[in-house]
């Protein structure tokens, strides 16, 4: 449990502890680990690093930055204290605070597993340190801040267990800085200890001698075949961001971005003397169009919209894969859940103003997902050899879209709430709305389900606190 304590004179000192059911020798490894720091780096964060060498021994050096708007704060902290498989530190020697020192202290308890501690000793920065408001502040912050790293490195041991056995395997992945692909990449190193090589499009800064980086040009159908040997997976996630008004060249772009990029990365990986045994290529459940109150799986067939055309060419176009041996899987993701982009963020937007907007109506349904579990589900793909074909990337619980926005205002504490009609959603994205903004669609995991992926967020309004950081804090 957490607790704000002033009894030293000097410093403030913020406590929370974890009990992870994990070996110490475990845990403390993977702070050590590539991406490690940014995993736990919470995505409603202002902070970026940049500058981080994976090493927590005495005397190296991390560097993040603040943003907050068009401005930027340097903070750079200095590791100390460091006692392997029991304690490291980290000691702001540049930043926005008088003092501050990180403490993270890794315990055994009796069943051999880990208690882990973050002990933050603070003073606030000149002048403020005698306002309670502003140590509130922070300990709200604080609290938030641990309680997200917290599950997510309870979340990420479980999997590093399940996923164990088919660690450090060679991935070549487009769309990497892409919304799912920015939180994928980090997370693939740090819980599958897997090799990232990124296929890139060429840009006037690419270092085209960068042996973690893979060239292609979809749009102009060139690809750098003889850097395609040797990887274990290939994870397709590129293509032309799905919001936005869809004007006849959006929906080109849309087209075009999938089913050509596909079917290009394809043609290359059978002309290959080892392809890969596994590829994930992203899919959606825009497959299934508007359905109302059916209940959707993998088994339902596609319907007969504009979207439900392109997902079933896009994944008609990995057959040639499949074809080969390679084993495919397409993953129709559901509603992303995330701060960082997609519904989630535009609908939190107003929130500053402590606005919320009501969207949908009694008949209308989501699948939602979070992007822990989008992130998840592809991992515990690439270990389990029984998944393949199309999987539903959603959460077993789906919602009425007016309940979302109904639960989303509840969490930011909206004090306004201004409801847009169907017709206010056309105007304002055009046929955009239609297709994903208005559209209903009952849908569950079963293949997920039935090879029993450990699901990280299944409560909707748990979910939504634990992404955007407004967990109610529990004080002793």
């Amino acid at each position: 449990m957490p607790y704000l304590s002033s009894k030293k004179p000097k410093h403030d000192v913020f406590l929370k502890r974890v009990n992870i059911s994990s070996h110490v020798a475990d845990v403390f490894e993977y702070h050590t680990r590539e991406g490690a720091l940014e995993r736990l780096i919470p995505p409603w964060s202002f902070l970026r690093v940049l500058k981080n060498n994976n090493n927590i021994e005495n005397g190296s050096i991390t560097i993040l930055r603040i943003n907050l708007g068009p401005l930027g704060i340097r903070w750079i902290a200095q590791h100390l204290g460091y006692i392997q498989n029991r304690q490291f530190q980290d000691k702001m020697i540049k930043g926005p605070f008088r003092y501050w020192l990180h403490t993270h202290s890794f315990n055994p308890d009796e069943f051999n597993n880990c208690i882990m501690e973050d002990r933050i000793d603070y003073s606030p920065p000149l002048g403020f340190g005698g306002f309670k408001f502003v140590n509130n502040l922070i300990h709200n912050n604080l609290y938030q801040l641990f309680n997200y790293r917290h599950r997510v490195l309870k979340n990420d041991m479980n999997l590093w267990k399940l996923v164990r056995r088919n660690k450090g395997k060679k991935i070549l992945i487009t769309g990497s800085t892409g919304l799912i692909g920015s939180a994928l990449v980090p997370f693939l190193k740090i819980v599958g200890e897997h090799q990232i090589t990124r296929m890139t499009r060429p840009s006037s800064n690419q270092n085209y001698n960068d042996p973690n980086v893979v060239i292609w040009d979809p749009d102009q159908n060139k690809i750098n075949i003889d850097k395609m040997e040797g990887y274990d997976v290939v994870i397709h996630l590129s293509g032309e961001n799905i919001f936005g008004r869809w004007s006849n060249s959006k929906k080109q772009r849309l087209v075009k971005s999938r089913i050509g990029s596909t079917r290009l990365l394809c043609d290359s990986l059978i002309n290959l003397k080892t392809p890969p045994s596994t590829l994930i290529c992203a899919s959606a459940t825009g497959f299934y169009g508007n359905r109302g109150k059916d209940v959707l799986t993998e088994d339902a067939p596609p319907g007969s919209d504009f979207l439900s055309g392109v997902c079933q060419k896009w994944e008609e176009s990995t057959e040639s894969a499949k074809s080969i041996g390679i084993r495919v899987i397409n993953t129709r993701f559901g509603m992303v859940l995330t701060p960082k982009g997609g519904i989630l963020q535009k609908l939190a937007k107003p929130a500053v103003l402590k606005i919320g907007l009501q969207l949908g109506d009694e008949n209308q349904y989501i699948s939602w997902v979070s992007m822990e579990d989008v992130i998840g589900s592809i991992i515990y793909s690439i270990e389990d050899s029984n998944i393949k074909g199309p999987i539903n990337v959603v959460s077993p619980n789906p919602t009425k879209m007016s309940e979302f926005t109904r639960i989303l205002s509840r969490v930011l504490d909206n004090k306004v709430q201004i409801s847009l009609s169907k017709k206010t959603l056309k105007l304002v994205f055009g046929e955009f709305a239609d297709y994903v903004v208005s559209s209903s669609s009952l849908i569950l995991p079963k293949k997920l389900s039935s090879v029993s992926y450990p699901f990280m967020n299944v409560d909707l309004e748990d979910t939504l606190r634990f992404l955007l950081g407004r967990h109610i804090i529990k004080r002793e």
